[in-house]
C-alpha cells in the first residue's frame, strides 16, 4: 500500500517543527521566557505521550506472548475475575511505586517507571496476584494483616524478589534472599496504607502472617 504524499509531507513537517523547537530550547537562540516555558511544556507532553504509547505497546505484546502473563490472565478468568488491556492502563506517577492495583478502578501501569519491557512484565504479574487474591479471598484492604499478606505473595511470586532485580537496587543477601527482600517489599507496600501507616504497625503485620502466606504459591505451583 503506497504511503499518501501529503500525510508524508505533513508528518515530515512535524518531525522538523519538533526537531527545530528542541534546537531552539537547547540553545536559547532566540527565545523569550514564555517561549521557552511553551516549548518545554510541549516536549514534557511528547515525552508523556512517547511513554504512555511504549506502555501500551508493551502491555499488549506480554497479554499475548509473556507465558506468566498468559497463564495469570487464565488464572482469573478461572477465579471468576476475566480481564482484558482495559483494565490495565499506562498512566504517569510518582517515584514511589511502578504500579498499583484498586477494586474500583482495576490495574495501573507507571509508564514513566519502567526501565524494561521485563520490569513492566514483574509488575503486571505484581498487581494480577493483587487482584487475583481479591477475587478469592476478598481481600479487605484496610485490614492490615489481609493487605499484608497479599504484598507477601505478590512480592514473593511475580519475579520482584529476583536477584537481579534486588542488585539493581543495592540489595543482596546470601542466605534468604528471596524471603528477605520478600519482607522488605511487603512492609514498604503495607506502610502506603493509610490504615497501616502508624509506626510498627506494618512490620507486625508482615511477620504474623509471613510464613503461611509465603507458602501459599497458588495459582502457581511454585515460586516462579
Amino acid at each position: 500500500m503506497e504511503k499518501d504524499p501529503i500525510e508524508e509531507k505533513s508528518r515530515e513537517q512535524k518531525n522538523f517543527d519538533k526537531w527545530r523547537k528542541s534546537l531552539m530550547y537547547i540553545t536559547g537562540l532566540g527565545l523569550s521566557i514564555e517561549d521557552k516555558k511553551k516549548i518545554e511544556t510541549e516536549l514534557e507532553k511528547d515525552f508523556e505521550d512517547y511513554q504512555c504509547k511504549r506502555c501500551e505497546k508493551w502491555r499488549d505484546m506480554l497479554m499475548r506472548n509473556s507465558p506468566i502473563v498468559t497463564f495469570m490472565l487464565k488464572s482469573l478468568e478461572e477465579a471468576g475475575c476475566k480481564i482484558d488491556k482495559r483494565h490495565l492502563q499506562c498512566k504517569p506517577c510518582d517515584e514511589s511505586r511502578s504500579g498499583g492495583f484498586s477494586p474500583d478502578h482495576g490495574i495501573l501501569l507507571c509508564q514513566n517507571r519502567f526501565f524494561s519491557k521485563k520490569h513492566q512484565e514483574d509488575t503486571m504479574v505484581h498487581e494480577m496476584i493483587h487482584l487475583f487474591d481479591h477475587c478469592r479471598f476478598k481481600v479487605d484492604w484496610n485490614n492490615c494483616l489481609h493487605h499484608a499478606c497479599s504484598e507477601i505473595r505478590a512480592a514473593s511470586l511475580s519475579g520482584d524478589c529476583r536477584w537481579t532485580r534486588e542488585l539493581r537496587r543495592g540489595f543482596f543477601n546470601f542466605t534468604k534472599q528471596h524471603q528477605v527482600c520478600t519482607k522488605r517489599r511487603a512492609i514498604l507496600s503495607v506502610k502506603q496504607n493509610d490504615a497501616c501507616s502508624a509506626p510498627g504497625v506494618a512490620e507486625r503485620a508482615v511477620a504474623e502472617v509471613f510464613e503461611s502466606c509465603f507458602n501459599d504459591t497458588q495459582p502457581f505451583d511454585e515460586i516462579y
